[in-house]
Formats: structure tokens, C-alpha cells, sequence
């Protein structure tokens, strides 16, 4: 039975997790991580790895791998952490290396989708397939996929994956990564919520502005969601642009890839139906029936618990991959 720690580094906060290779957490702590030092907060990492281990009753050798999933910009072949969005003393750190050398076993960086999705082939909504993608949804939108039972990661920048950033329209909204028109700058929470931001003043009978106090600072995912289902209809208009968008990307996806599973994270699982029930009446528009018709759209199983498991299943992946586990 293999044990397995994972490290979850987020933009506001670190997770770690001490598991086994069926699922079963032995320990998990947490930590607030906005603008923190990483020279204050690696050391924290070792020690409170150390911490669960032993408080689990085991030693450090027994553990057989640690895995790391963080967010890009960075250099995953090497292990560095170079740009995180959220977390400005963070800059060319070398993660991977310093974890290695301070808790004596061996480890791997994974980008954080494709963490999520390992984490939901190994342990969730992916069990038993061969071929599915995960996509996060929630501030943005990212993916992972795994292709005929292998986690796909591409060439030389091992940034295969990034699904939020396909281009959806021509010279369109102008998207956080730079480009124009990809599917996040339509569909990712923080895209959205500035765009309520730029249009509220537009449409001032809109129940947005009772909502948000008529602070259009306040306006987001969720106040979007009880406009729409006041059947506002500002709010109406800009959520069947948004599951018309998402149906488009969902069928690049599908022929592209003719998966098993489509598993969606925090914004389906969270609102529901009235999220996904939109995007499936326009499915058909953009992708090939057989393929669709053997795809299957879930939400995440492990929802919010997934960070418990993103690093622990980088660590089994890392494991199998090296003929050392065998799943």
C-alpha cells in the first residue's frame, strides 16, 4: 500500500495531506496564504509533513513519494514555482528540490488541473476511464486530460491542458492570459464578474444593482446566479451567452478528444442544474453525435475536498509513471 504526501498550493492558501493509494487520508493541515515569504513558509512545509507523519504513527521513510500540485506560470520540468499570480514574493522558487532535499524521499511538480483531474481519475468522477477531461471552473477556467490512461502534459513547456485558453472568438473579449477571445474571458468567474462590472451601468433596472448595493464592486458568480434566477433579465442574457460559450468549448473538446467524461469542478457542482442544464441544450451545435453521445457530463465527485487529494494523486501518477505503482 503506497503513502503518499501532497502538497496543494493555492493563491490563498496551502494544503498538505499524508494518504494512501486507496483515498484514506491519515492526516491534512492548512495554512492562509496571501502574501506570504516562501523562506518562512517551505520550512513550515517540511515541518508539518514531518508533523502528520509522525503523528500517524509511521517515519518518513515508509512515506514513498510526495507530490506538489501549484498553480502556473512556472517551470514544471524543473520543479520552480516562477510567477504565481496571487503571490508576489514567490518568484523562481525552487520547490521541488528544496522538498526533496528536507523530507529525504523523492517527489514530482504537477500544474494544479492536471492535479485536479489525477485526483478524479484516481479517487472521483473518473474512476475507471481511459480517456476524460477535468476541467476547473471556478476564478478561471483550466483543464486536464488523460488520453488512452496517461496524463497528457505536452512538449517542451509541459502546458498541455490549458483549455480555458482556446480561442472561441475572433478578436473577442480580452482574456487575463493576454489573448482575445478565449473561452475563460467568457466563462471564468473573474471575467464575468468584470464584465457586470463594465455593463451594470447600462442596464439600471437590472436587480444586480439592488444585489450588489448598487456597488458594482460587489458583483460576482453568486449575485449573478440569484439575478438569473429572479429571471433578471440583464442576468438572463449574459447566462445564456455564457452556457452557448460554454457548449462551444465542450464541443472542441469532444471531437477533439472523444472522451469518456467530461467532469466539471466548482461552478457546476455548486449551482447545479441550472448550470449545466443550459449548456446541454446547445451541445449538439458544436460536436459530432456518436462521440457525444458516448460522453458523459458530471460534476466533480470530490468537489471542495479535491486540494486533499491534488497532490497525493500527482504523487501516485508520479509513482505509476515510473513502474513503481501499479493502479
Amino acid at each position: 500500500m503506497a503513502l503518499l504526501l501532497g502538497f496543494d498550493i493555492g493563491g490563498t492558501k496551502i494544503g498538505i495531506g499524508l494518504g494512501d493509494q486507496t483515498g484514506k487520508l491519515y492526516g491534512t493541515c492548512r495554512r492562509d496564504n496571501r502574501n506570504t515569504d516562501p523562506a518562512e513558509v517551505l520550512p513550515w512545509m517540511v515541518s508539518e509533513a514531518q508533523r502528520l507523519v509522525s503523528e500517524a504513527g509511521l517515519t518518513m521513510d515508509k512515506v514513498d513519494a510526495f507530490g506538489i500540485s501549484a498553480p502556473f506560470p512556472a517551470d514544471a520540468a524543473r520543479g520552480i514555482m516562477t510567477k504565481p499570480t496571487n503571490n508576489p514574493l514567490w518568484r523562481d522558487v525552487p520547490i521541488l528540490d528544496y522538498l526533496k532535499e528536507n523530507l529525504g524521499i523523492p517527489g514530482c511538480f504537477e500544474n494544479d488541473a492536471n492535479c485536479g483531474a489525477l485526483a478524479e481519475w484516481f479517487f472521483g468522477a473518473g474512476r475507471g476511464c481511459k480517456d476524460f477531461i477535468y476541467l476547473t471552473m471556478s476564478s478561471g477556467i483550466g483543464g486536464g486530460i488523460i488520453a488512452a490512461g496517461r496524463l497528457v502534459r505536452g512538449g517542451k513547456a509541459l502546458s498541455a491542458g490549458e483549455l480555458g485558453h482556446i480561442c472561441i472568438q475572433l478578436d473577442g473579449r480580452e482574456c487575463s492570459c493576454g489573448i482575445k477571445g478565449c473561452y475563460e474571458a467568457y466563462c471564468g468567474g473573474v471575467a464575468l464578474a468584470k464584465r457586470m462590472r463594465e455593463e451594470i451601468a447600462g442596464h439600471p433596472d437590472s436587480l444586480l444593482n439592488e444585489l450588489s448595493g448598487n456597488d458594482p464592486a460587489k458583483l460576482d458568480m453568486h449575485l449573478l446566479e440569484k439575478a438569473y434566477r429572479a429571471n433578471d433579465a440583464y442576468a438572463v442574457s449574459l447566462w445564456q451567452e455564457m452556457s452557448l460559450r460554454s457548449a462551444q468549448a465542450f464541443g472542441l473538446y469532444i471531437n477533439a478528444f472523444n472522451p469518456e467524461k467530461l467532469v466539471l469542478g466548482t461552478l457546476a457542482w455548486a449551482i447545479g442544474d441550472i448550470y449545466i442544464d443550459p449548456i446541454l441544450e446547445h451541445l449538439d451545435k458544436f460536436c459530432w453525435e456518436e462521440p457525444r453521445k458516448n460522453c458523459q457530463i458530471v460534476c466533480s465527485e470530490l468537489k471542495r475536498e479535491i486540494g486533499s487529494y491534488a497532490g497525493i494523486a500527482a504523487a501516485m501518477n508520479y509513482l505509476k509513471e515510473n513502474g513503481k505503482l501499479e493502479i
